[in-house]
């Protein structure tokens, strides 16, 4: 029995499933987009290393902090929903984490742009950051456990949302989350159907 088809005994719709899957993919593509353009700022925008934004770039990569984090949002209950919850309290546990780190960075984002400066709110960027990585690796263990997503891709996720997201070390970073989300856009559908 297809995935697809699973749903319709345990009372979803394949409509259900198929609406899931497209806000999965929206919120992959999103995603990806905004780790593209992190990385395109990284490279090439010049920005403020410290204190009152100075450039028209500051405000594009506090704005594409906010992206990333809205995309991530969407992604974590979708894939919940289309893995049927049988990643456990695994992956409950990591949207709940990183729903916490994604406020505190929303907020960090929000006074950014409305104060025109560079501040991470004491140590409140770095924790809400750290909250992120360590739920997208509580859902990603959670997610071994459902068999949607390949399993070789699960520590990728992780190790891409570590160096690509909130804590870009380097400019390829972002573009391997990138990689990555476009991967899961790929396989999820055809994963489903299988």
């Amino acid at each position: 029995m297809s995935t697809l088809a699973a749903p319709i005994a345990t009372g979803r719709t394949p409509d259900t499933v198929r609406a899931a899957l497209r806000r999965a993919r929206a919120a992959l593509a999103f995603g990806a987009a905004a780790a593209v353009a992190l990385a395109a700022m990284v490279l090439f925008v010049t920005t403020t290393s410290d204190g009152k934004f100075q450039h028209t770039g500051d405000y594009f990569l506090t704005a594409n902090g906010i992206a990333y984090l809205l995309a991530l949002l969407v992604l974590l209950p979708t894939l919940r929903t289309l893995q049927q919850r049988r990643d456990g309290r695994l992956g409950q546990a990591g949207i709940a984490l990183t729903g916490l780190g994604c406020a505190a960075l929303l907020v960090v984002f929000v006074h950014g742009l409305a104060a025109a400066t560079e501040s991470s709110l004491g140590p409140t960027y770095v924790l809400g950051s750290l909250a992120t990585i360590v739920g997208v690796a509580l859902f990603a263990a959670g997610s071994w456990r459902a068999g949607l997503l390949p399993r070789w891709l699960l520590p990728v996720w992780v190790l891409a949302w570590a160096i690509g997201s909130m804590l870009p070390i380097l400019a390829p970073g972002p573009l391997l989350l990138a990689a990555v989300y476009l991967t899961m856009a790929v396989l999820l559908p055809r994963r489903l159907a299988a």
